[in-house]
């Protein structure tokens, strides 16, 4: 018996080492890719899901259907994307505890983004499916792509609490480190996905409502293996009393959170009025930028994760109060970011024309030239984002979401000022223009800010023992 609980014990502590990751020691570029590249394999399969439906719409229900769903991502975006930056949010105080080694407060902060997060699902979810064929009008949505649109979305936002649960476990997770257990559970979501899209399309013949549910179910079963690993780590065994309501920490989160949240759906806004530019085009250009979409949100991963590596990476070391690392991890992330950019620029020139070919089956040939034109210029200017998203995951890690937001809103200004105009002359190109453009407007307040903390030497005043300070101040005043 003695025996049988040492080798638990024993099982459970590599189950824990395995799990957790100390960011604050070690070389930063080891940790950076050993800790990036199961996210980025994991967030390439979560934009599988995307391709899976298309496809699997495309040829099991027909180019129209295809085009239906493609005219929902950008409103997808807006609205799960306000959540998923909220979970982001509140997980830039569990990196810092764990940095600090302050497991009462990573505990607490745990169960209270739990709470935020139910409140969150029921309030988004409701006002989603109320409100999805009004923005789908607003959109200018072609009347031949509105009943399936709407439908599609619907049922997504339905079953939002699936997404944002997923996204919330895995932002836990990977705060503490664990950047694979969220790629295990997306890879056995992906198969989930793609077993049922097979069966409710092609089985059932349930059309984009099947491929709706197909990916709400397997974004449940994401979840699932998530919380069945988290039940063996010791920094979140939660009790009752983590899950009593503390006012002053859901405060601060949601200080924290909104922020990101609200940035998000800023640039996610942007981009619906892109899409509501491309839809008066014609419906031509609007399957050619659904295709385009598809590939571009797949190739931006790389400095997507990269860049949210840092979130993780400099809430630790800022909790541990290690600043130079923190310099020295975002020199490192961009590097390896520029490099990736390049290569995928140069893969896009030799295979965007296939690409569209296969994801455009049957369609005009004037949509899949506008697809492949879009996805080879977008791949030119992917290093803008290569800056970008280090630089703005870093001042996030820090607790400085306000910038961040901001680029946001500037990035919107120069989306709704530049698409409203450049079409007019350029056409489809007008659109690539203005999204590039808004890119690099955002990158540029970015950078200024992070090297603004840098020279001015704020680092040191942004430790999460300014946190525990505010928190202490709310409590004592009442707050």
């Amino acid at each position: 018996m003695l025996a049988e609980e040492k080798s638990s014990s024993r099982k459970r502590f590599r189950m824990e080492i395995y799990m957790v990751q100390d960011m604050t020691k070690g070389s930063p570029v080891k940790i950076i890719l050993m800790f990036a590249l199961p996210m980025l394999a994991g967030n390439i399969f979560q934009q599988f899901y995307n391709i899976v439906d298309s496809i699997v719409v495309s040829h099991g229900v027909g180019v129209n259907a295809f085009a239906s769903v493609g005219c929902t991502s950008s409103m997808n975006f807006f609205i799960i994307g306000f959540v998923m930056g909220l979970c982001q949010g509140f997980s830039i105080l569990i990196s810092q505890y764990f940095g600090a080694g302050d497991i009462a407060n990573l505990k607490k902060s745990a169960a209270m983004s739990i709470v935020l997060a139910v409140f969150s699902v029921v309030i988004v979810g409701v006002l989603a499916v109320i409100f999805s064929r009004g923005i789908l009008t607003l959109m200018q949505t072609p009347d031949l792509y509105m009943a399936d649109a709407v439908l599609y979305s619907r049922i997504v936002y339905g079953c939002i609490g699936c997404m944002v649960f997923y996204n919330l476990t895995s932002s836990i997770l990977r705060a503490l480190g664990d950047s694979r257990t969220p790629l295990i559970s997306i890879i056995i979501s992906c198969f989930v996905n793609i077993g049922l899209d097979l069966l409710f399309v092609f089985g059932f013949h349930w059309g984009v409502a099947g491929a709706a549910i197909a990916t709400a179910l397997a974004q449940l079963a994401a979840t699932g293996f998530n919380l069945y690993r988290m039940k063996d780590i010791r920094q979140l065994k939660l009790s009752g009393k983590d899950f009593r309501i503390d006012l002053s920490l859901i405060k601060r989160m949601i200080v924290i959170g909104c922020p990101m949240a609200f940035q998000n759906s800023v640039t996610a806004l942007g981009v619906m009025i892109l899409q509501g530019s491309v839809n008066r085009l014609g419906p031509v250009y609007t399957v050619a930028y659904a295709s385009g979409c598809k590939i571009v949100n797949i190739i931006q991963q790389p400095n997507a994760t990269f860049g949210m590596t840092m979130a993780t990476y400099v809430g630790q070391n800022l909790g541990g109060k290690q600043y130079d690392r923190i310099r020295q991890g975002v020199r490192n992330c961009i590097l390896i970011n520029l490099i990736i950019c390049s290569s995928l620029c140069a893969l896009m020139f030799l295979s965007a024309d296939f690409i569209s070919h296969y994801l455009i089956k049957g369609g005009e040939e004037g949509a899949i030239a506008g697809s492949t034109e879009y996805i080879i210029v977008l791949s030119c200017f992917l290093w803008i984002l290569g800056l970008l998203w280090p630089y703005r995951s870093a001042l996030q890690g820090m607790g400085r979401t306000i910038v961040p937001m901001l680029s946001g809103g500037l990035e919107l200004v120069l989306r709704i000022s530049l698409v409203l105009t450049l079409p007019l002359v350029f056409g489809f190109r007008g659109v690539m223009a203005a999204e590039i453009s808004a890119w690099a407007g955002a990158t540029l307040m970015i950078i200024i800010d992070y090297y603004r903390v840098q020279r001015r030497g704020i680092l040191s005043q942004l430790s999460v023992r300014s946190v525990y300070k505010e928190l202490h101040a709310d409590r004592e005043t009442g707050c």
